[in-house]
């Protein structure tokens, strides 16, 4: 089969069809240069420089979609060191009440509109990139300590926690529509806690969750490359089997999850996923790694597969690992069998 470029390995696969080999893509954070847009641009082209990438998801500092309400993270300066919470604008059900609809060409998100910008500009034509975007429902746990605040308002107090759900929703509809404007070609909406049996049931899901998240994705539908992240152990992705996306991205290595084989079979469109992202890809030793993808191809046939981690990288992953997977990933180009390139 020809080389493809980039761009129409990505389609291809999201169509359904068969590409040259699975695209391939890995993010993380790099707390330290996720402060504006030109630092979150400069270390994500430096990445795509080394790797090479089918396709480029910005990997914002995940903080950005709350910070117009009120959130604060402390940085250390230090690169692998996670921010720490410091200013969050939800205690009490009522503080909910103040949760209203912010601009979305203006703050920290007018901030994203431009690193998008930025990013399109200055990357090749051929590679697509895509914005990450979280469930308004994620952006509610944004704004309190933790969780289960959320979870105990839900359950305690839902008409107060309603207005600010309709308040944001509103916001990242203005806001999806703006990042598509800015070159993005699609959103990558991640669910984080929310997407979890441990966090929300099923039928919380259908009223707190899924209503919202499909107002987002009507606002990219004319997108050809929008994702769908189901974060966490125990997750609810045949929930949202439905959803008007075009790839299905999750942690497939974790047990508690369904395989690919088992998403594939469930699932319209592409799996995005296959290599534990805080497992075999901080291994020195490449073997476990190998075995993870030579898992992946048995189970997909390379076929409407696009390899990826389960979720967003540490900092501290071995560039070896990484490139160790581009590698043999490319090798497919030339042979499918994975046993026919040593893997």
């Amino acid at each position: 089969m020809t080389a493809m470029t980039p761009r129409e390995r990505v389609l291809m696969t999201l169509k359904g069809e068969r590409a040259d080999r699975p695209p391939v893509s890995f993010w993380g954070h790099v707390y330290h240069r996720e402060s504006s847009a030109q630092d979150l641009v400069e270390a994500t082209l430096e990445r795509q420089d080394r790797f090479q990438w089918d396709w480029v998801k910005l990997n914002p500092r995940k903080h950005y979609h709350s910070e117009d309400w009120g959130t604060r993270y402390r940085y250390s300066g230090r690169p692998d060191e996670k921010p720490v919470l410091e200013a969050w604008p939800v205690r009490e059900p009522a503080d909910w009440r103040a949760i209203s609809v912010r601009s979305a060409t203006a703050g920290a998100l007018g901030e994203q509109i431009e690193a998008v910008r930025l990013l399109r500009r200055r990357l090749p034509p051929d590679v697509p990139m895509i914005e990450t975007v979280f469930t308004p429902l994620a952006v509610l746990g944004e704004m309190v300590q933790e969780p289960a605040v959320l979870q105990a308002h839900l359950r305690g107090d839902p008409e107060a926690v309603q207005p600010a759900l309709e308040a944001v929703t509103r916001t990242f509809e203005q806001f999806v529509a703006e990042v598509l404007a800015a070159g993005a070609d699609g959103i990558y909406l991640a669910t984080t806690a929310w997407g979890s049996h441990d966090w929300i049931s099923a039928v919380e899901h259908r009223r707190w969750s899924r209503p919202y998240d499909l107002r987002i994705l009507a606002a990219a539908a004319a997108a050809p490359f929008n994702v769908l992240h189901v974060c966490k152990p125990n997750n609810l992705l045949f929930e949202m089997a439905d959803y008007p996306v075009r790839a299905f991205s999750y942690d497939a290595s974790h047990p508690s999850n369904p395989s690919l084989a088992e998403a594939l079979a469930r699932l319209g469109g592409a799996v995005m996923g296959g290599v534990a992202h805080e497992g075999v890809l901080q291994m020195t030793d490449h073997e476990q790694l190998l075995g993870e993808l030579r898992r992946g191809w048995d189970q997909t046939r390379g076929h409407r597969w696009m390899v990826a981690p389960g979720c967003s990288i540490p900092p501290t992953t071995p560039a070896d690992s990484l490139q160790r997977v581009r590698d043999v990933v490319v090798s497919w180009a030339e042979a499918h069998d994975p046993a026919a390139r040593g893997a």
